[in-house]
């Protein structure tokens, strides 16, 4: 499954169908700096800013805990980092237009707080909590598919109940990535762009120390 996928991405490069097919994630350690990612994180594969990860990171509004945006501070081959301080979640949106599709990428670094923020978000049932509910402009998404990447490249698909909840565990120690999805057959345009849907990519990313 990995070696396809990573043929299939490897197939897409270059093209929008590749910026679609793969989505944007925070990486955070302690309660140091946040780093964007862009690609497919159970293959390795990390765009590089002179290539995908730069035409999708094109100005990103980051967030910390307090709401308040974050600066860019340093780059790297495969990473735009944001200085973040403290405890709290970091959160990252990014919008950007392929073909007739708006892509609204979003990304969370922690599951401290309780209340969603980004239009598609994972919100813990409490703080370190490994029950979500998947809300989608503050309400609960119900029947959308949510798939949970673990520390060995391990995967496993969820699907939120009727009141947008699902419930993982975390057997192994490491970082973990949810990813999850959302259609909305609303048309309209951006910076003179028509768009005939809207499609949300959002990621929540953890750390797990035993």
């Amino acid at each position: 499954m990995k070696f396809a996928r990573t043929l299939a991405a490897m197939a897409l490069l270059g093209s929008a169908g590749a910026a679609q097919a793969h989505f944007v994630w925070l990486e955070r350690a302690d309660q140091g700096a946040a780093k964007a990612y862009f690609g497919e994180w159970a293959d390795d594969l990390r765009e590089k800013r002179d290539g995908l990860l730069g035409k999708v990171l094109v100005a990103p509004v980051v967030t910390g805990a307090d709401g308040k945006a974050l600066k860019a501070s340093a780059e790297g081959a495969d990473f735009v980092e944001f200085a973040a301080s403290g405890k709290g979640d970091v959160r990252l949106s990014q919008p950007i237009q392929f073909k007739d599709t708006l892509m609204q990428y979003g990304a969370k670094a922690g599951r401290e707080d309780t209340q969603g923020k980004l239009d598609l978000e994972l919100v813990p049932a409490a703080a370190g909590s490994n029950t979500f509910v998947l809300q989608f402009k503050g309400k609960p998404l119900a029947k959308t598919e949510v798939t949970v990447f673990g520390p060995p490249k391990w995967e496993k698909r969820f699907r939120s109940d009727e009141n947008g909840r699902i419930e993982i565990t975390t057997p192994w120690p490491g970082q973990y990535v949810l990813e999850a999805a959302h259609v909305e057959d609303k048309a309209g345009e951006a910076d003179g762009k028509a768009y005939a849907k809207i499609r949300y990519v959002s990621t929540l990313t953890f750390n797990v120390t035993k």
